[in-house]
């Protein structure tokens, strides 16, 4: 394969990244690195932040087979918890890449890979997959659709910089990402109850009240009733237009002051509170208390609002996953 060729596939996957990513990362080829990598992704305008590192292996087709295999020499090879390998196949008849690749985690490539010898005798670490994505095997829950591609890296810098496959698997329909959605649902109610922000003009539901919010693909709604002595509402997330997590709830009235009180508490609890954890918040006189159970596939739990010791709130809530592939 010749350096041109494989500049136009790494081209390719740049373009990739950066139409799922919507213009929100930096990404470079490296002059020199101590990895061997042919691209560094980072976040736009985040500094010291962890970068993500890809070496991107191709195989220049047509295959007539449709067997890929690609050799490491296991005494060189480097790993790295930020360091993935791109397999990648390239038509060189339609100079189109492969609808779907392989991003494998280097760390797992150099624990799990078939170790073979070379025709000298030379420890080799073997990549081998068909073209055939349906055909599962060891590097089956790494396939990517490329243009995927983008939301999977962006999604990694987003939850700490490390690449979640959440057992991901080729299908024709794309999983969920649970700690993505995990991320939108906190940084959602950070933005809209929590600081009294993002009401709709317009409510879906006559004499309701709703917040929303939007990033990408996701979008968040919250519509709730208040009453004279109770509130009632329900959380749904949206990917793509369709629901795939949902959360309702119902509680007591309370004055401004408790109000003010427990909306401070979410802020600052936004990762555990109504997720199914238990954690609690206190303030002067004010104690506020969350005991949940399960995750963001299925939980339910109670909160409530205690002023000087005496129970002066309580909400309970009950939410899942409605779909877990989209």
């Amino acid at each position: 394969m010749t350096d041109k060729i494989q500049e136009k596939i790494e081209d390719k996957i740049i373009d990739c990244i950066n139409t799922g990513a919507e213009g929100r990362l930096i990404i470079v080829k490296p002059e020199e690195n101590n990895l061997g990598v042919d691209l560094v992704v980072e976040r736009r305008g985040k500094y010291r932040e962890r970068k993500l590192y890809f070496k991107v292996n191709s195989f220049v087709g047509p295959a007539e087979d449709k067997k890929l295999i690609i050799d490491f020499p296991l005494e060189s090879f480097r790993e790295d918890s930020s360091l993935y390998l791109i397999f990648v196949y390239f038509d060189d008849v339609t100079q189109k890449i492969a609808d779907h690749l392989w991003v494998v985690p280097s760390s797992f490539f150099k624990d799990t890979a078939e170790v073979v010898k070379s025709s000298k005798g030379k420890k080799l670490l073997r990549f081998e997959s068909t073209l055939d994505f349906k055909n599962k095997n060891t590097y089956s829950k790494f396939v990517v659709n490329t243009k995927d591609l983008g939301d999977l890296v962006m999604d990694a810098f987003e939850i700490g910089g490390k690449i979640s496959f959440n057992n991901l698997e080729f299908d024709e329909k794309r999983p969920i990402n649970m700690d993505g959605l995990k991320y939108f649902l906190c940084e959602a109610r950070r933005n809209t109850y929590a600081v009294d922000g993002m009401r709709a003009d317009n409510p879906r539901m006559s004499g309701s009240s709703q917040r929303e919010f939007q990033k990408g693909d996701n979008f968040y709604v919250d519509v709730y009733f208040s009453g004279e002595k109770i509130f009632m509402g329900m959380e749904v997330i949206y990917q793509d237009s369709k629901p795939v997590w949902a959360m309702n709830y119902g509680g007591t009235q309370i004055g401004s002051l408790e109000t003010s009180f427990l909306k401070e508490a979410l802020l600052k609890l936004s990762e555990k509170c109504r997720l199914g954890e238990s954690c609690e918040y206190k303030k002067r006189e004010l104690k506020y208390q969350n005991i949940g159970k399960g995750n963001m596939e299925e939980f339910s739990g109670t909160e409530e609002i205690f002023s000087g010791g005496k129970g002066i709130y309580k909400l309970s809530y009950q939410g899942g996953i409605l779909l877990y592939k989209i």
